[in-house]
Order: C-alpha cells, then structure tokens, then sequence
C-alpha cells in the first residue's frame, strides 16, 4: 500500500507542473520581471463631423488585445500577420500594429512615441530573445504573451496564436467593473474624457493592482504601394501613442495625428495592469520546490527495515 500511495502522490503532485510546463512553452513572457498585463480596446472612430461621442463596457465585455511590431519591408511579417488573420477569424480582438520607426529609412508609419511605448513594455523581452528591444515580427497577447518571428512552437503559428488567443488575460479585476470613453472636437483639436472602475478581489498576501491608461491612435488602413514586402494595404497602423495621467482630471486635449489617408483614424483606449510583488508569498515558493518535497515525501514512504538485535 506504501508504494500504491506513493506513486499516486508522485502523479498529481507532477501533473499540474507538466501541464504548466506544456502550455508555457508555446510562448514567451512579453513583461520581464513584471507580473502584468495589458487590456481594454474600448474605441471611438474620429471623422471631421466628430460631436460628443462616448463608448462603454463592463471588464468581461472587453475585447482581447493583440500587439504586433511589423515593417514595410518585412517578409516574415507576412507569414505571422496571415496566421493571425486566421487565427482571430471573426473574434473581437482589438489589433495594434507597431512600425518600426527610429533610424527607420523604409517604412513611413510609426512614431517615437509608439517605439517608446513598445520599447518600455516590450523591449527586455525581445532583447532576451533576439538581441535587440525592437524585432520585427514581433506578436503579444494582452500584453502577456510574446512570439518572435516565424518559426512555430506547435506545430504551426496557427495554432499557437490560437492557443494564446483562448487563453486570453490574466488580469485580477471583476468582471462588473466598466471602462468608458468620450470624445469631442474642440477647436485645437480633440478632448478625451475617460472613467475606469475596478474593483479587485484580493487575498490577504496580495496587493492591489496599478493601472497606466493609454490612448492608441490607430489608423484603420493605410495604403503604401512602396512597402517592399508587397501588402500595399497595411491595417492597424498605429500612429500615436499617449500615456494619460494616473492622476487629476480624467479628460485631456490633444491634437490626433493626420491619417495617411482617408478618414480612418480610430482612439482606443487600453490598460496596462501591473500586480506588486507581494512581500513574502509562501503560496508561490510551493510550485519550485515541488521537486523536492515530492522526494521527500516519497522517501518517507519506503519501508524500512527493522533493526535486528544483536
């Protein structure tokens, strides 16, 4: 019965780190040393005749946010952006695409503070991976998840975007808390009003979570003929990146960049989230030394012999 108990233990105690071991291995941590994410895609299309428009959303209701870092030039970036085409297929998925832009000869899209954003969030990941803070391509899943470049960690790219895309955030807030944003023309350009409402279940170990809101101006399609790679449409293209205050008054006037062309410019608002590190989580030191104990425990199991008496 010993060495029956024995192997059952051994079983369930190595059954969730194999399958964790598993999943996290089709992808990369995109926030380095950071326990967080990104979320929200809450958008309001901007045109010349823009009033006072607002949207809403409940934190359940949210779309799932997809980031890629992409060039005109880029070939591999065909391959891994027609894998997310199908990937996402008809979901709800709010879609950023970052050009690149700095020492940038080729590709006309992007901006500092789009590479500034990128670089911040996603930089010491890419860096880990392929040696520099800006790689394309480049593709993040709510702001959790990173793939570098072409090559699969399934079986295909298909299917390791549709895994991260089931998988979806990770954030810690209830799903009653809303986020909503308004905007109006003024006469220098634009004033943004939001109102973000979260609420977070927190154990006795844990710390509230931080909240950095953004607004991404993105431009719905933009026609470039000259991109060496040959899309000649390229969609999502992000052209501004405005890091809002976390503090004061929740409405801010800005002037939204000129599309390429046509009247596609679109505001989204996003979330980035962060979880402080708790002082002492003697919780999070189990799944580590699991190994260990396991031997431990399985050793005390082994039947010992009696002594004989001499």
């Amino acid at each position: 019965m010993r060495v029956v108990a024995a192997f059952t233990m051994a079983f369930l105690l190595l059954l969730p780190m194999q399958t964790s071991a598993i999943s996290e291995s089709l992808w990369d941590d995109a926030r380095v040393g950071v326990n967080g994410g990104s979320m929200g895609g809450i958008s309001i299309h901007l045109s010349e005749n823009l009033t006072n428009t607002s949207v809403s959303s409940v934190i359940d209701e949210l779309p799932g946010l997809v980031e890629v870092y992409t060039a005109t030039w880029c070939m591999n970036c065909v391959t891994s952006e027609a894998a997310l085409d199908e990937a996402i297929g008809d979901d709800d998925i709010a879609r950023i695409h970052y050009h690149r832009h700095k020492f940038e000869t080729m590709d006309p899209f992007g901006s500092n503070s789009t590479e500034e954003r990128w670089e911040s969030s996603y930089g010491s990941a890419s860096t880990n991976i392929g040696g520099l803070s800006r790689l394309a391509p480049a593709t993040v899943f709510d702001g959790e998840r990173i793939y570098m470049g072409t090559n699969p960690k399934s079986n295909s790219l298909h299917t390791d975007y549709s895994t991260s895309l089931s998988i979806g955030s990770s954030h810690p807030f209830e799903g009653d808390g809303t986020i909503s944003l308004g905007a109006e023309a003024t006469e220098n350009g634009l004033k943004l009003y939001w109102d973000i409402d979260l609420a977070q279940s927190l154990t006795p170990s844990s710390k509230p979570a931080t909240v950095q809101a953004w607004i991404l101006f993105v431009e719905d399609n933009a026609y470039y003929p000259d991109g060496s790679n040959g899309v000649e449409n390229y969609g999502h293209v992000l052209h501004e990146a405005v890091m809002l205050p976390s503090s004061g008054p929740q409405s801010l006037e800005v002037t939204p960049p000129n599309p390429w062309d046509g009247e596609d410019m679109t505001a989204i608002l996003v979330l980035d989230w962060e979880i402080p590190e708790p002082e002492s989580n003697m919780g999070d030191a189990l799944p580590a030394s699991g190994a260990s104990t396991l031997l431990c425990m399985l050793a005390a199991l082994v039947p010992r012999r009696p002594k004989l008496s001499r």
